[in-house]
């Protein structure tokens, strides 16, 4: 379960919607200095956090996309647990310029509606003989 623990801690314990029973632990992460790259890239990677660079560059410092990823849909896992997409950003807003911040993970996903060249054509090629067989079969008669 991920908490805003700095809300919680805020508001007194009483309107708290947070409620711990015997035998819950707060585990609290270390601060991360990293932002890690992972999905359809070249290498899967994590790098030192520096300030100023965009998701973008963090993809370039593992060596870009692949050919299969939908940058498109490139997203921001928060070390939160929160999601950051370029669908949740403002109208003209560019998703790239998110900031970054340390403990992020950018995940590159696997555009699923590409369709491999092969099996492409090997069903155009299908399409085609059919069509040719029927003609064939209707002027036979």
């Amino acid at each position: 379960l991920v908490i805003d623990l700095d809300r919680v801690v805020a508001t007194d314990s009483a309107s708290s919607s947070l409620v711990l029973q015997n035998g819950d632990m707060l585990l609290i992460p270390k601060r991360s200095q990293e932002v890690t790259v992972i999905g359809e890239v070249q290498n899967a990677t994590s790098h030192l956090y520096r300030s100023g660079l965009s998701r973008d560059d963090y993809i370039a410092l593992s060596g870009g996309s692949t050919r299969k990823a939908d940058t498109k849909r490139t997203y921001i896992v928060r070390a939160n647990g929160s999601v950051v997409s370029a669908e949740n950003s403002r109208w003209f807003a560019r998703g790239s310029q998110v900031a970054i911040k340390p403990g992020d993970t950018v995940v590159v996903p696997l555009d699923t509606e590409r369709l491999p060249t092969l099996p492409l054509w090997q069903a155009i090629t299908q399409i085609v003989y059919n069509l040719a067989i029927a003609a064939a079969a209707i002027n036979s008669f």
